[in-house]
């Protein structure tokens, strides 16, 4: 009996962690935010927070320090994140019911607006297939808010989109920054300037993309901010349409950055216009439902390789 006890109190109790509570945990640890890692799993700010304390104490470890304005990850808790991050990511993709499952293993649809699929896509493509030659990913082009319907329905596991006002359904995940810029013509009085700013554009034809590109919003607010007023304004649906336009004079554009890699001339230059109003480029999907593996497998590519991958070969004119 004496032996038995002996044993008995060298045995370590076993911890009681849900697969749930380290989901949220690095959900929390890459919003640092409890409303905003509640949103993604359609859970109160308090239900965050209780679940995070009851993993704490279970592991007996502090993994967050809060503030009343800010969350922020504790050494123990950067640590514990490196190594619990893709075991999580694994296991849902191991646990995942097959017979659920949409789409044929190994292919991928991924939906994007039109203006990112001319200049963004070609780079991200090329590089998802020579890291993951298995996986097929089948492009869904259409209007942005075709985009994130398409996600939200299921028939697009993934969506690329430029910042959208409404992400009701979706995670998303910023991949770069992207500026605006003002499309001149070489032989424009502003063609030979390194940037503009939004005020000099004060009573000149403009050239914009129309409501599907994601863009015109930005860009109307940008010019109400900085009072740019008496200028004509013609809505153009794609880019290549406002480049030359530009290109023949009949007015400044104004475009995404990135829209240079599918419009470049020689005659036409892209100007930054400042103040800086960058939107963000975003991979979404949907909230409520775990990505098969193939789709996991890509989103978490695209996001790891998004600095270089998809801005390379786009350099910003200065």
């Amino acid at each position: 009996m004496r032996d038995q006890a002996n044993r008995n109190a060298h045995v370590t109790p076993s911890l009681s962690v849900s697969l749930h509570q380290l989901r949220l945990f690095v959900t929390l640890a890459r919003h640092r935010s409890f409303t905003r890692a509640g949103d993604e799993f359609g859970i109160t700010q308090s239900a965050v927070s209780r679940s995070i304390r009851e993993l704490e104490e279970e592991i007996a470890l502090r993994l967050f320090d809060r503030t009343t304005r800010q969350v922020a990850l504790t050494d123990t808790g950067r640590k514990l994140l490196a190594r619990i991050a893709p075991l999580v990511e694994e296991l849902e993709a191991t646990l995942r019911p097959r017979a659920q499952e949409g789409g044929e293993p190994g292919v991928v649809n991924l939906a994007i607006s039109g203006g990112l699929a001319a200049s963004v896509l070609p780079a991200m493509l090329v590089s998802c297939r020579e890291r993951l030659p298995d996986i097929t990913i089948v492009m869904m082009d259409r209007p942005q808010n075709a985009v994130l319907q398409l996600v939200r329905s299921g028939e697009a596991e993934l969506g690329v989109v430029v910042a959208p006002e409404n992400l009701d359904e979706l995670t998303a995940e910023p991949l770069f920054a992207d500026g605006l810029a003002a499309v001149v013509s070489t032989s424009h009085r502003l063609g030979a300037a390194a940037r503009i700013d939004w005020q000099q554009l004060r009573g000149t034809p403009l050239l914009l993309l129309d409501d599907d590109t994601g863009s015109l919003g930005a860009i109307e607010a940008a010019l109400a901010l900085h009072g740019v007023t008496g200028a004509v304004r013609q809505k153009l649906t794609q880019a290549t349409a406002v480049v030359r336009m530009a290109e023949a004079g009949l007015g400044v554009g104004i475009l995404p950055m990135h829209a240079r890699a599918a419009c470049d001339s020689p005659q036409v230059r892209f100007i930054p216009l400042l103040p800086d109003a960058s939107r963000a480029v975003m991979l979404v999907r949907r909230r409520s439902r775990a990505l098969r593996a193939s789709a996991a497998s890509v989103w978490s590519h695209i996001v790891a390789s998004s600095s270089h991958t998809l801005i390379s070969g786009q350099p910003v004119e200065v």
